[in-house]
């Protein structure tokens, strides 16, 4: 019997699965849901997500570009993990771009992009008076504190540039969390994002790129020193065979 769905139905269909289970893979591995180097198996998330194997599949190799996921050799898809090396690189890259960005945003942002840039910190501003934030509350102001950068990586007005920082913040949402789980530098942050907008606002590119590049700098130190940290204790649980509460 022919079929009664015509092939280009069940082609848009497969996308349509394929997309939702890639959005919620991406929102899994981004909120920590995921940990970093958890194996992605394929019969386990094709239950909890209630797809078939086609679609998950297709999902798990978006994952895969985006940088959000690695497939290793007789293992299979898992969550991205941050070594050293990787961290180096990935701030390297930023540094490279938003540098630019931030230049050619001074000189070339909007009046109304100001005005969305002074909401934004406006919003963030009312973080600070809370004594304890919820988890929700921190996913919040760190969507907040990348809407920042979203809004200088536009102005920039170089589309490349925009889309390729969009895909990098979210590898670094990731490493955004160390700010706050481990070295309690999120004050900080906050600080250097008002002085990055307030330089941008003022249209003084020199100014925008000694605030970022301090910044980033920065960020990468701390996370740098986090990931050794972790990587030793590592080594030293796997020698001793205990297990340890890192923080």
């Amino acid at each position: 019997m022919a079929s009664l769905i015509a092939p280009d139905e069940l082609q848009e269909a497969s996308r349509t699965l394929a997309q939702a289970a890639y959005d919620a893979l991406r929102a899994m591995i981004l909120s920590g849901e995921l940990k970093p180097g958890e194996r992605l198996g394929e019969r386990e998330l094709a239950r909890r997500l209630q797809v078939s194997r086609t679609p998950l599949r297709e999902a798990l190799r978006r994952l895969e570009r985006d940088g959000l996921a690695v497939n290793k050799p007789g293992l299979g898809y898992c969550a991205i993990e941050f070594e050293p090396r990787a961290v180096t690189e990935i701030f390297e890259y930023r540094e490279a771009l938003e540098l630019y960005a931030c230049h050619a945003a001074a000189e070339r942002i909007s009046d109304e992009a100001i005005r969305e840039l002074g909401a934004t910190v406006a919003a963030l501003a009312a973080f600070e008076d809370k004594e304890a934030l919820t988890v929700d509350q921190v996913r919040e102001e760190l969507e907040l504190g990348f809407r920042i950068h979203q809004i200088i990586a536009r102005e920039a007005g170089n589309r490349m540039i925009y889309e390729a920082l969009l895909q990098l913040y979210d590898r670094l949402r990731l490493l955004e969390w160390i700010d706050l789980l481990w070295i309690d530098k999120w004050p900080v942050t906050r600080s250097e994002h008002r002085e990055l907008a307030a330089a941008i606002a003022a249209r003084d590119g020199a100014e925008a790129v000694r605030v970022v590049q301090r910044h980033l700098q920065r960020c990468r130190e701390d996370a740098l020193r986090v990931i050794k940290a972790q990587s030793r204790e590592g080594e030293d649980v796997a020698r001793s065979g205990h297990f340890v509460r890192s923080h």
